[in-house]
C-alpha cells in the first residue's frame, strides 16, 4: 500500500472511520512511521480548531482605519525620492 492520504488521514482524525477501506489503512498506519506522525500532526491541528472559541478570533480593524489607508494611498507623495548617486553624496 501507498503511504495514506492526507483526506484520508483528516477523516480519521476527526472520527470518521468506518469505511470499507478503514482496516487497511488501520494496518498500514501500525507499520508505517511516516503516516503515523502525519495522523499525528493533523490530530493536532483538529483538536486544538476544535476548542477555539468566537471570542478567540480576532476582530477586524476599525472602519475608520480602511478610510485612512485609501486616503494616505491616495495622497500623492514626494517623500519617495530615488536614491543619490555615488557623485552626488
Amino acid at each position: 500500500m501507498t503511504h495514506v492520504d492526507h483526506a484520508h488521514l483528516l477523516e480519521l482524525a476527526l472520527g470518521n472511520a468506518g469505511r470499507s477501506e478503514d482496516a487497511v489503512v488501520l494496518q498500514h498506519l501500525a507499520g508505517c512511521v511516516l503516516c503515523r506522525q502525519e495522523l499525528a500532526r493533523v490530530t493536532r491541528v483538529v483538536t486544538a480548531a476544535s476548542e477555539v472559541d468566537l471570542s478567540d478570533l480576532a476582530t477586524p480593524p476599525p472602519e475608520r482605519l480602511w478610510e485612512r489607508i485609501k486616503r494616505e494611498l491616495a495622497e500623492p507623495t514626494d517623500r519617495a525620492k530615488p536614491p543619490r548617486s555615488q557623485s552626488e553624496q
